[in-house]
């Protein structure tokens, strides 16, 4: 029986291939192509512990080495990385067995441009992305003499990737250039790497200037609380004060930065001169946002210096690093630079300026941030200010006041809501200038007081309506007979009792009269509060004696004392007779006249 002829035809050249064996002496195997035989491998050769003596690396390569245990000095071999084209070089030296290696860039000049020292004993050194722009030298050497043994040297060229960092730039000099606005990544490659990146500022610097924006196109003081009615200006506000110089135009600049695992970041904006214009920390592994930070007119350029913080304690301290997981960072303008707070503005020093009404937008970014704002008035004045809820943040108010060598004193602070609630002070006197504080308030975590709230996304906005102090309003701070607001016989003069447990002091001056005076105080009460009126005698030790009382009324009925003082010092005192109500809205009216009776 035949084969079928397909199948004939198939067998005919595997018979013929059969034949061709039988007729040769030698064994011939089918062509598989050729094969991946991996980098080519390297040997170093002695002497090369100088750059002219340099084993040239040109391509992904694998260098077999070794370092002799010389025990007069530590052993050093020298590598020189070259290339036609901008290639990044992925560079890895292990470690002889007992022995600590370190690797230095270095120029031509034997300048050390960084140096890389992390793994310890017996451990690898890395550096993911070693920048070959011509030549680079590297020197791989024994940290202590009479150490060494075999080692390898691993480097893989490969194509430059747009938007990463370029080692060594762990110098200004030699610092990453980055535009403004664009994203750049980068490795925290061992414990004492310094990442720096140049960013040139846009040429026009405008000054933000939110003092003389009007209230009601920012919409401030409308965010659960009622508007402030900053009233007509009064032509009786005594004479106009020079503020003094306004201050410096600078530009409002956010810095985001993602985290890195096993790794605290420490960012830092430099000057060209290298000053530090503000820094930040973040917790291990996550990452930071900072917002406003203020670059002056004068600063053409900035610099933005990431590096490792040291994390745990005593023998575990030590700086994190991770060249598998990379950083990506970004610097650009504020949206809405012309109305932003300017950090860091942390302290009083460097407050930033509120000139007269307005708004400045703020965020309390990063954890633990303190804003101040420094309030400049053109002589009395009274100011109501305002900070609006944001998401996330329970936000408290003060006004405070420098002490020389001590903490400052906080003569006002309104704690009232909570999160995403918004504070307000009311009658602030301010006479020149005055400092305000934004920042989180504590809160007790695991029996601990931190505030470790924090919000980068969403503004909080900072309020002011300012107005001439005329004497028709109490002056805050007034809870005490020594801060007490001056009252005249027959004027009526207004006020709040705001925030809770707020207790306002009116000084009553009699001790210029020869004779007994008669008085009748009116309190016109409030919604929502019972206020009460005490009028006290103020004896020659400053102590207080309590000589009259009228608390018996409720919400808005009137309070009324009448007695026959004798000449001398007096306060009236009004407060919340329950001392746990408030209202920032309605203003109670008090009215001081003499009495024909």
């Amino acid at each position: 029986m035949r084969a079928p002829l397909p199948a004939l035809l198939r067998l005919v050249p595997l018979a013929a291939a059969a034949l061709a064996a039988g007729c040769d002496d030698k064994t011939q195997g089918l062509d598989a192509g050729p094969t991946d035989a991996g980098p080519p491998v390297l040997s170093e050769k002695e002497p090369n512990d100088g750059p002219e003596k340099a084993l040239v690396i040109d391509r992904t390569s694998l260098v077999e080495a070794n370092l002799s245990a010389d025990p007069a000095r530590p052993d050093e071999d020298w590598y020189v990385f070259k290339s036609g084209i901008p290639k990044t070089v992925e560079l890895e030296v292990s470690c002889p067995p007992g022995a600590d290696v370190g690797l230095d860039l270095v120029d031509e000049t034997r300048t050390v441009l960084a140096s890389i020292n992390a793994g310890g004993v017996g451990q690898p050194e890395k550096l993911p992305n070693l920048d070959v722009s011509g030549r680079v030298f590297v020197r791989v050497v024994a940290v202590k003499k009479g150490t060494g043994g075999a080692y390898t040297l691993s480097a893989k060229f490969r194509e430059r990737v747009p938007g990463f960092e370029l080692e060594p730039n762990d110098r200004r000099v030699d610092a990453t250039p980055v535009p403004m606005g664009q994203a750049v990544s980068g490795f925290v490659a061992h414990g004492a790497d310094q990442d720096w990146f140049r960013y040139e500022l846009p040429t026009a610097v405008t000054e933000p200037d939110a003092g003389s924006q009007a209230l009601d196109d920012a919409g401030a003081l409308d965010s659960g609380a009622a508007a402030i009615d900053a009233g007509p200006p009064s032509a009786d506000a005594g004479a106009t004060r020079d503020a003094g110089p306004a201050p410096e135009p600078r530009m409002a600049l956010r810095v985001d930065i993602s985290g890195v695992e096993g790794v605290a970041l420490d960012v830092q904006v430099l000057t060209e001169a290298e000053a530090v214009l503000f820094s930040a920390r973040s917790r291990e592994g996550q990452g930071l946002s900072l917002r406003n930070v203020g670059a002056r007119a004068s600063d053409r350029v900035l610099y933005v210096v990431v590096r490792s913080l040291p994390t745990g304690a005593g023998k575990e301290l030590k700086k994190g690093a991770n060249t598998q997981t990379y950083y990506t960072l970004t610097v650009a303008p504020e949206e809405k630079a012309e109305s932003a707070e300017l950090e860091p503005n942390d302290d009083a020093s460097k407050a930033t300026e509120l000139r007269g009404s307005g708004w400045r937008e703020g965020f309390i970014s990063p954890r633990g941030d303190v804003d101040y704002y420094r309030l400049v008035t053109d002589g009395p004045s009274l100011a109501k200010v305002q900070v609006s809820g944001v998401e996330k943040v329970d936000l408290m108010l003060s006004v405070v006041r420098p002490v020389e060598g001590k903490p400052e004193e906080v003569v006002l602070r309104a704690n009232e809501g909570g999160v995403k609630e918004p504070e307000l002070l009311n009658d602030v006197s301010c006479d020149g200038s005055c400092l305000i504080r934004v920042e989180a308030a504590p809160r007790k975590i695991d029996g601990k007081w931190v505030k470790d709230d924090e919000n980068g996304d969403q503004p909080y906005r900072l309020s002011v309506a300012v107005v001439p102090d005329d004497g028709s309003e109490e002056r805050e701070p007034n809870n005490s007979a020594q801060t007490a607001t001056p009252v005249a016989f027959g004027r009526p003069i207004r006020g709040t009792v705001y925030p809770k447990r707020d207790v306002d002091y009116f000084q009553l001056d009699l001790r210029t009269r020869p004779v007994k005076t008669a008085l009748v105080a009116t309190l016109l009460g409030v919604l929502k509060v019972d206020v009460g009126l005490y009028l006290h005698r103020v004896e020659a030790d400053g102590k207080l004696t309590l000589v009259a009382t009228s608390d018996g009324a409720k919400g808005e009925k009137a309070e009324v004392i009448r007695f026959a003082a004798e000449p001398g010092l007096y306060v009236l005192e009004v407060r919340d007779t329950k001392n746990r109500e408030a209202n920032f809205q309605d203003s109670y009216q008090l009215t001081v006249e003499e009495s024909s009776d």
